[in-house]
């Protein structure tokens, strides 16, 4: 109803702006049809190439990357904010194959890459949580639990320009701490001309040695004198890539361990104690993406005094993914008598009744982005301007019948180390454990009972385990409606006053139907086929060891897999008791966020090189949000074989919260060359949907307490479900728990600039910056949070087969807060240089410190704002001629701190069972180099090569660590290879 509501008064106002328009007076006619002039504002202004503008920027006849380079100063130095720009070159190309990767070569901004593919960015070293992405000023949908929108679905051939603001004026969408980032459809008015362009490329990925090949067809066209401009883009990829991963658990903290069953009772009062990981997970995603994308934009200038337009962007991707994984549970065997060794120098340990299992998972989704937009601009009088515009945006997110087969082999001895690159596990026989233990095997009293023997070529103990089958839809619905109006005067002083408003509404939807349960016969009847199955073990099929040395444990086939489950999944209902709704409903959530927004700004004109813009913009958010507590359970029996799994909906959570931000921008421009920026403005960036909604999320393997003796127990040990009823929920289960108690950060920024342009062969350019961040956002692991504090209501009185006191004490609490203060200043620097022999020279780096506090009974001390990184740079040189271009580009980024660890005012900094600073999660720095070849054999036809990532550079991330780890610690490595890329470009022009 509310998108009725917002289209209805759209088209309310489309009508009657028109109408009103054509009764005022004539004026005379302020814009050419070729004009190159940019917009200044990302949010509320049409493209100013396509509106109604007074000034012309000169057409440089250029070509390659000096032009792109021209334009892209050209359009920096005439916005009114503070930007940088990503410009096309002469045949209307990016450098780059997706809007993320081309926005990585800008001052202060920098990449986080997906499956090897450049998908987020950062600016500023302030993370993507930091920074809005909209496409002609309308913001983005995306299918995702954060607001960080993926561009690698944005392909570069349908664009015109990318424009990354670093300051915001009043009329701009300030829900954005980092900065903004606008891409502009392409369009006929910018291009001034028809044109037609065709690409062909293949690109091989030399990890998953296969061949992606891409089609993109793009052009504009002027119709009827020029009064109507269509600009459009076609674009067809088949890629296929893999990604290598070795990751910790993903909720689970670094495990103490200690002891060793060969020590006597007084070796082990005084052994020394180790941090080792909780689990070891080898993964393999194999994934082959069918990308469409098509972008048309219609603009329509009947008049000098009216311009109308229709822009829409669809985009659609297919994922067959296959994703290989294998587990060891390190967690599993840290019980007294399970410790077979330890060392407190090399950090190595031996583990014994280790579940180590493999899973293979077929994911079949399909990615649907719709963007349209409808608006207008229209001169009332001469200086009287309005325009407007009805904006919509919907992701759908759909993944049906995937379905996975797990294999298990149960109680394995386990040698292990942790480094900051590699978490190693290896299955070890009695007598290799035994003599790393430094005792004797005695076959009167086997301490190794029941284990398997080591035997890593006998398989058949890895037996067919679990069934899992999922059904995934995912929808996020962005609306908005705006309106401006500007009066323009010709008066000393004043240039113009400027009043709008915004409404969006957002509706984020997930519904998933999951059904995840242990392979039994019985749940076959009668079924041979199934009962077979159900029994079998992996040697029972055709089965390897994927290639790369991933992997020690094999995989079935995937015509075998399909068997499998085709075999065994009328097991569903009789497994789980018909009840569909607990583990189909536990992660399904709906959130509503309406905002709205209301400004006033002016510009002043001090002198004639002197301007300032100033004003105040007024935001609402209303945020609401369902969502579930739940509680899966793997080993705990309640009789009649009822397995514990809960899935309890929350009392809706709602929050709402306002405030005003005022800014001053000045631009003082004493010459041609040298133009000077100085600004006071405030900003601020909303929580993501994961931080902000309400759930509380159980880990899978709980413990329960005995009131009576204190004594905890991960399995049932021996006790029966009478006996349980007595029992109590343990305080070292881990929890993730969401916030809806969360406001926005907001914070105060300051900008300074000086730009050189001494010719049309170089420019310098040097920034300051620095924001005071209040209320800064922020994910803490494994606090101590009682029951009864958490920010949401746990309907523990609903749990029936054991207790959860509401005055419990948890002590691995996952969950985001808000901090108290935040500061970040930094210092960015351009300096781009062409030289006459054909080499030239673009480079930027950008210098960042922070400080952030927490609230002391989570952090006592301080340290840098999560999601900053304090170095950031691009380099690239290269030589270019009228027909041949060659660069070498270099990108660096050094450390993030992602998570923060608790460690509070009430615990001594010595003591690490408290004080878990160790437990920080970091995103290693990283540098990589790319390649780029071009050359054109006609004006018409040219041929390009890229190699990407040609160092072999890998995502790292990893726990901060103490002495009892040995430093850092693997959390996940992504390995993604090279990628090598021919095409072809073709104009028909």
């Amino acid at each position: 109803m509310k998108s009725m509501r917002l289209s209805t008064i759209a088209a309310a106002l489309m009508v009657a702006m028109p109408l009103y328009a054509q009764t005022a007076d004539p004026v005379q006619p302020k814009v050419e049809n070729n004009t190159q002039k940019t917009t200044t504002n990302a949010e509320q202004e049409p493209t100013k190439s396509a509106q109604i503008v007074e000034d012309d920027i000169e057409i440089i006849a250029v070509t390659g990357v000096y032009q792109a380079d021209l334009k892209a100063r050209a359009m920096e130095r005439d916005s009114k904010a503070f930007s940088s720009v990503i410009a096309t070159d002469d045949m209307g190309n990016f450098v780059d194959q997706n809007v993320a990767e081309s926005l990585r070569r800008i001052p202060g901004v920098t990449l986080e890459r997906s499956e090897g593919e450049g998908k987020y960015i950062a600016v500023r070293g302030l993370g993507p949580k930091f920074v809005s992405v909209s496409m002609n000023g309308a913001e983005l949908s995306g299918a995702g639990d954060e607001r960080k929108i993926g561009l690698d679905g944005i392909t570069s051939d349908s664009l015109g320009a990318i424009e990354v603001f670093k300051t915001l004026t009043p009329d701009m969408n300030l829900n954005s701490i980092g900065g903004a980032v606008n891409v502009k459809a392409i369009s006929a008015y910018d291009r001034g001309k028809n044109t037609l362009k065709m690409k062909l490329q293949n690109s091989y990925s030399e990890l998953r040695e296969e061949h992606s090949p891409k089609f993109s067809l793009d052009g504009t066209q002027l119709f009827l004198e020029e009064k109507i401009g269509v600009g459009f883009a076609l674009s067809y990829e088949d890629r296929k890539n893999q990604v290598d991963e070795v990751r910790h658990h993903s909720t689970r903290e670094l495990n103490f361990l200690q002891g060793g069953i060969g020590l006597s009772e007084e070796q082990l009062g005084v052994a020394p104690e180790i941090l080792i990981p909780a689990q070891l997970e080898n993964r393999r995603e194999i994934a082959d993406r069918t990308r469409t994308t098509a972008t048309l934009n219609v603009e329509f200038k009947p008049t000098a005094n009216s311009f109308y337009y229709i822009r829409g962007n669809y985009s659609n991707y297919t994922d067959d993914d296959v994703a290989q994984r294998e587990f060891y549970n390190f967690y599993n065997g840290d019980q007294a008598d399970e410790i077979i060794y330890v060392n407190a120098d090399t950090k190595e340990f031996v583990l014994s009744d280790i579940d180590i299992y493999n899973q293979f998972f077929i994911q079949e989704g399909e990615t649907t982005t719709t963007n349209y937009s409808i608006g207008g601009e229209n001169y009332i009088t001469d200086t009287l301007r309005v325009d407007y515009e009805y904006a919509y945006s919907k992701t759908d997110d759909k993944s049906v019948g995937d379905r996975r087969v797990q294999f298990r082999e149960r109680e394995n001895i386990v040698y292990g180390q942790a480094t900051k690159n590699n978490i190693v596990a290896q299955v070890l026989t009695p007598e290799e454990a035994a003599a790393l233990g430094g005792f004797a095997l005695d076959p009167d009293n086997d301490v190794f009972a029941g284990e398997a023997d080591g035997d890593i070529s006998d398989l058949s103990n890895m037996e067919y385990d679990n069934l899992f089958m999922e059904d995934s839809v995912r929808t996020d619905e962005v609306t908005s409606i705006k309106l401006n109006l500007q009066k323009d005067f010709d008066i000393e002083y004043l240039n113009f006053i400027k009043i709008g408003g915004t409404y969006n509404e957002r509706e984020h939807f997930r519904d998933k139907d999951r059904w995840s349960y242990a392979i039994n016969p019985l749940d076959c009847g009668t079924d041979e086929t199934c009962i077979t199955v159900a029994n079998s073990n992996v040697t029972d099929y055709n089965f390897a060891v994927p290639e790369g040395g991933l992997f020690s444990y094999p995989f079935v086939s995937n015509e075998d897999l399909e068997y499998i489950v085709d075999s065994t999944k009328i097991t569903r209902d009789s497994a789980t008791g018909g009840e569909v709704s607990i583990d189909s409903t536990k992660e399904d959530y709906t959130l509503y966020e309406d905002t709205y927004a209301a400004y006033i700004m002016t510009e002043l004109q001090l002198s004639e090189q002197v301007s300032v813009i100033t004003g105040v913009r007024y935001a609402h958010t209303e945020f609401s949000s369902t969502g579930f507590m739940s509680l899966e359970n793997d080993d705990w029996d309640f009789g009649n074989d009822k397995m514990l799994d809960l899935a309890i909906p929350l009392p809706e959570s709602s929050i709402t919260y306002s405030e005003f931000f005022p800014s001053i921008h000045v631009r003082y421009e004493p010459s041609d060359q040298i133009l000077v920026r100085t600004s006071l403005w405030t900003s601020y960036t909303r929580p993501s949907f994961k931080q902000a909604r309400g759930f509380a999320k159980f880990d899978d393997d709980i413990s329960l307490c005995n009131p009576t003796t204190n004594n905890c127990y991960s399995s049932p040990d021996g006790q029966s479900a009478i006996d349980l009823q007595g029992y109590i929920l343990g305080p070292d289960n881990a929890v993730q728990v969401g916030n809806p108690n969360l406001v926005a950060m907001t914070s105060d920024n300051f900008d300074a600039s000086f730009g050189w342009y001494p010719s049309k062969e170089l420019f310098m350019e040097a920034a300051v910056f620095y924001k005071n961040i209040d209320n800064f956002i922020v994910d803490v692991t494994g606090i101590q949070m009682g029951i009864d504090e958490l920010p949401l209501t746990l309907p523990v009185n609903q749990v029936s087969d054991f207790a959860i006191p509401q005055d419990l004490v948890l002590n691995q609490v996952d969950i985001t807060l808000n901090g108290d203060k935040a500061t970040v200043y930094g210092i960015e620097l351009s300096y781009n240089q062409f030289f006459e022999n054909g080499l030239f020279w673009q480079s930027n780096m950008t210098f960042v410190k922070s400080e952030a506090e927490l609230d002391a009974t989570i952090r006592h001390d301080k340290m840098p704002l999560p999601g900053q990184a304090d170095v950031t740079g691009n380099i690239a040189v290269g030589w270019e001629d009228e027909s041949f271009s060659l660069r070498l580009i270099s990108n660096y980024r050094s450390d993030i701190l992602e998570e923060v660890g608790s460690c509070p005012v009430s615990a001594s900094v010595s003591d690490p069972h408290t004080c878990k600073s160790w437990a920080d999660i970091y995103q290693d720095d990283i540098l990589t180099f790319d390649m780029k070849v071009k050359y054109d054999f006609t004006k018409s036809l040219s041929v390009y090569f890229d190699a990407i990532n040609l160092t072999d550079e890998s995502d790292l991330r990893y726990f901060k660590g103490n002495d009892l780890s040995g430093g850092e610690i693997l959390y996940q490595r992504e390995d993604y290879g090279r990628t090598f890329q021919l095409g072809m470009n073709y104009k028909f022009y």
